[in-house]
């Protein structure tokens, strides 16, 4: 699969676009990603950590995470599960029990028709806690959103996205040891809620960045798996990106 990536990127600056018919099988909405006007899930100012919900598309509810002067995308539908990091559990110390060994019995086998007898609680949709942090993902680069997130899917009624598209705008080096500000289009395969990056494009590099974001979406992101390794990225420019 990394293969067709490359033998994508590898095109001499060009790309065969998909055909009208072809392009009308799929369609896109869109949702903000004003971070500003998001509700706070979690902060943690001394390590400067924060992290919001927004209201998605398609059901979804979308997670945006700052960490490190990056910001991670993750995505959940109200009443999924969410990946909990657990802690190791505590063990404590005690002295050696003096009870009758019956006693003992008796008091396990309480313990136990308690846990049976207890009824599962109804799922909660609750604001993450600490210690559940759906990071999603980034990009190397300090890096800000852009303010869209575009969502891809088939053009049916109920159909489930299949890719993301969204803008960062990331620190860049020049030559002279300068910085300037690029920008770069990320396309996610999406899968129930998770997704992992299958392309870049650089925005300011290619005049039809956008187009060509949605053409690898619709040929690669509907099927097949993550890249292995580094992320493919088509088209001119995009060198930070490129290992």
């Amino acid at each position: 699969m990394k293969k067709r990536y490359i033998g994508v990127a590898c095109v001499a600056g060009t790309f065969l676009w998909a055909t009208a018919a072809g392009a009308a099988s799929y369609t896109s909405s869109y949702s903000d990603l004003d971070l500003g006007k998001c509700a706070l899930i979690e902060e943690e100012s001394e390590i400067g950590f924060v992290q919001v919900k927004c209201s998605g598309q398609h059901g979804y509810d979308v997670y945006a995470t700052e960490g490190d002067l990056r910001l991670y995308l993750a995505y959940r539908k109200p009443g999924e599960p969410l990946i909990i990091e657990e802690e190791p559990a505590e063990v404590e110390e005690t002295a050696e029990s003096v009870l009758d060994p019956l006693e003992s019995a008796a008091e396990e086998a309480d313990a136990i028709v308690d846990v049976v007898e207890t009824e599962p609680e109804e799922p909660v949709d609750v604001f993450v806690p600490v210690g559940v942090r759906p990071l999603g993902q980034t990009i190397p680069p300090f890096n800000n959103l852009g303010p869209k997130l575009e969502w891809r899917a088939p053009q049916r009624a109920g159909a489930e996205p299949f890719a993301t598209i969204v803008r960062y705008t990331y620190q860049q080096m020049s030559e002279d040891g300068s910085y300037s500000n690029g920008q770069v289009l990320v396309v996610s395969r999406f899968r129930s809620g998770d997704s992992c990056h299958v392309a870049y494009v650089d925005a300011l590099a290619n005049a039809n960045a956008n187009e060509m974001a949605r053409e690898v979406a619709d040929k690669y992101a509907t099927g097949g798996n993550c890249p292995d390794g580094a992320v493919p990225v088509l088209g001119r420019g995009g060198d930070e990106f490129r290992y």
